[in-house]
């Protein structure tokens, strides 16, 4: 068996919750550098604004963070743009 078909029988037991969850953390944070990136931020000017740390805001970027909704709702107010829409 080759390693790529070792690997999608693996990725193939992963629950569709799971799967769901990683792409939408990897939208959020896709979401968050373009606007940072749009409003000519850096991750540590909007680390300040947001009153956290710069690595923790790179955590954010780099698409594992799980968010809160109060979290979300603080990068929203702060960028002037909903982070995410229901």
């Amino acid at each position: 068996m080759s390693a790529s078909s070792m690997f999608q029988k693996e990725l193939a037991k992963i629950p569709a919750e799971m799967k769901k969850q990683v792409d939408m953390s990897w939208a959020i944070a896709d979401k968050i550098d373009s606007l940072l990136k749009a409003r000519g931020l850096s991750q540590k000017e909007f680390a300040h604004l947001m009153g956290k740390t710069e690595p923790e805001v790179s955590r954010w970027v780099g698409g594992t963070h799980n968010f809160t909704l109060r979290t979300l709702a603080k990068i929203s107010t702060v960028l002037g743009e909903d982070v995410i829409k229901v």
